[in-house]
């Protein structure tokens, strides 16, 4: 086993990426490939990850309060993750300075001091600094959210918008759906019990377990048992796709929801496309692996449907959207998002819709769904599409009982912050009348 000053370094050296644009699950996922870690230490560096990003602002602030400028970028992540670790984790302080000062010695010999003296600095002033953060920020920095977010949340939710901070702050988990032409739900459970992991909540076909070891398996590796969270699932099994439908799943990438397609239903044709041409490679081995006759992979922008030249019997649209829903997951998406990217998406969103419209057939169905709660992207572009396309309705989705949901005035429907396991996520379903 290594030692764990260089597991530390690790750590540095991954928050360090993922601050400069790598998301946090994938990178961590990467780093557990190419590293030798036992459990205990998987579970240690994703532990001190999540900590210091889901409280990030709060960390920043802490540190500056106590010192003016950090000019050694991963001496500052360095710092970062024991300010972490001293306000938030069961540490001893001794040992967390005592370790941050050997690890400095490795990035920059000349900054121990420093790192030795700021953590020193902050162990004793931390409830000083705290008790002195101004009231009318504290909401922001306490819980790590940037204000701007705090203020657009209070106008859209006034009566849940702490509760909704709170619980976006909480540990995600790892959700899997298993292809039940390939396994029984007796299989499934065998597979559990050998690898000692336990289901803490299903819904429909989703099961949310106690940890990652189906990751290791066979069956994972290839393919029958598939890594989905319940939002997503239920927003697809809700297109009601027959045999003789062609759909079109417009922004697929990475492949999950088209998948999901092929596996729950038998459509005519699946089209599944994308703007950005590395991930159309990703979903072309995905149809080499599972061998789908009627699965089809193009590059294309959403936002132009009708260079397809086709028309559709039922279209997914997942939009690019703020992504707040699945902050538990990816705790980074908020401090890189500003309020004008909000409204950028909106726009987008507005007229990826608007292509879909004009590329669907009569009788057929549009699914509209984002994995965020901001009503700039999910009540409010409910409404524009209503009040600009008078033959579209809303039809009612089915959602599993145990999944708390909130509907809009629209009939949109909100999988609600309230879900201890499920993203956040909005679905909302329209059909265009015959003519």
């Amino acid at each position: 086993m290594r030692e764990k000053k260089n597991i530390k370094l690790d750590i540095v050296n991954l928050l360090d990426e993922i601050q400069n644009g790598k998301y946090s699950n994938i990178q961590m996922n990467y780093y557990f490939s190419q590293n030798e870690y036992s459990k205990k230490e998987r579970e240690f560096i994703t532990n001190i990850i999540n900590v210091t990003l889901k409280n990030l602002i709060f960390v920043d602030y802490i540190l500056g309060q106590t010192v003016r400028n950090i000019q050694k970028r991963k001496i500052k992540q360095l710092l970062r993750i024991s300010v972490a670790q001293i306000l938030f984790m069961d540490s001893d302080n001794a040992g967390v300075v005592y370790e941050a000062g050997e690890i400095s010695k490795i990035i920059n010999k000349h900054q121990t001091g420093f790192v030795n003296a700021t953590l020193q600095a902050i162990i004793k002033n931390k409830e000083e600094i705290i008790n002195a953060i101004p009231e009318d920020k504290k909401e922001g920095i306490v819980n790590s959210y940037p204000q701007w977010f705090v203020n657009k949340l209070k106008t859209d939710y006034p009566d849940d918008y702490l509760a909704m901070m709170k619980a976006y702050k909480e540990r995600s988990y790892l959700s899997v759906r298993y292809n039940s032409k390939k396994l029984s739900k007796e299989d499934f459970e065998k597979i559990l019990s050998e690898i000692k992991s336990e289901v803490l909540f299903s819904a429909d076909e989703v099961h949310y377990l106690s940890n990652g070891n189906i990751l290791t398996t066979e069956e994972y590796k290839r393919g029958d048992i598939i890594i989905q969270d319940a939002s997503s699932y239920i927003a697809v099994k809700n297109l009601d796709v027959s045999e003789k439908d062609t759909v079109l799943d417009a922004c697929a990438a990475p492949g999950g929801k088209s998948l999901v397609i092929l596996q729950t239903f038998s459509p005519k044709l699946l089209l599944a496309t994308d703007i950005h041409e590395h991930k159309i490679e990703v979903m072309k081995k995905m149809k080499e692996r599972y061998g789908y006759d009627n699965f089809e992979i193009k590059l294309n922008d959403a936002a132009n449907i009708e260079n397809l030249n086709m028309k559709f019997d039922r279209i997914l649209l997942d939009v690019p959207c703020s992504g707040l829903g699945v902050l538990r997951k990816k705790p980074e998406k908020i401090y890189n998002l500003t309020s004008d990217d909000i409204k950028n998406l909106k726009k987008l969103q507005k007229k990826i819709f608007d292509s879909a419209y004009s590329c669907l057939n009569d009788d057929g169905i549009i699914l509209y769904s984002t994995c965020t709660f901001t009503e700039n992207e999910n009540t409010n572009n409910l409404k524009y599409f209503l009040e600009k396309y008078d033959d579209l309705k809303v039809v009612e989705i089915e959602v599993p009982e145990n999944v708390i949901i909130s509907k809009d005035e629209f009939g949109g429907t909100y999988i609600s912050y309230k879900n201890q396991y499920l993203d956040g996520f909005y679905i909302a379903k329209l059909k265009k009348a015959k003519k």
